[in-house]
């Protein structure tokens, strides 16, 4: 009897041993089947916003490049429009200069004018020079 009852003792704790195995392995099991879930989810949405970022480079590089053909367009005119600038302020900076050098020869005859009165000023002329020795 005691053999029956180490037997069925036995029998109970392999039983319970077993169920707790499968509850285990179902748990272990349902935990990978998420795992593998949450890594394909992972991967599927990297690989879209992958997708996503080469097509938003692709469109950017296709805008740069429309962008860029347009600039090229433009610079040829831009170098007329500073060419046609360029001309009149040439001009005019060439007649300042011929104004600047002009009022600079003006303003040394004038000097040397001045200079000359105040000579002839602080000199006697002969009339007055004569004058004085007849008194």
């Amino acid at each position: 009897m005691a053999e029956k009852k180490t037997d069925e003792t036995t029998k109970d704790v392999a039983d319970a041993v077993h169920e707790t195995t499968q509850v285990i392995a179902k748990s272990v099991m349902a935990a990978q089947e998420r795992n593998l879930k949450f890594v394909q989810t992972t991967f599927t949405n990297a690989l879209e916003v992958m997708k996503s970022q080469v097509e938003a480079s692709r469109v950017l590089m296709h805008e740069l490049e429309q962008q860029q053909e347009a600039l090229q367009k433009l610079v040829p005119g831009m170098q007329t429009s500073m060419s046609m600038l360029r001309a009149p302020l040439s001009t005019y900076q060439k007649a300042l200069e011929a104004v600047e050098k002009s009022t600079q020869q003006g303003l040394e005859t004038f000097e040397k004018a001045l200079k000359d009165f105040e000579k002839a000023t602080q000199q006697p002329t002969r009339s007055e020079h004569t004058r004085r020795e007849s008194q």
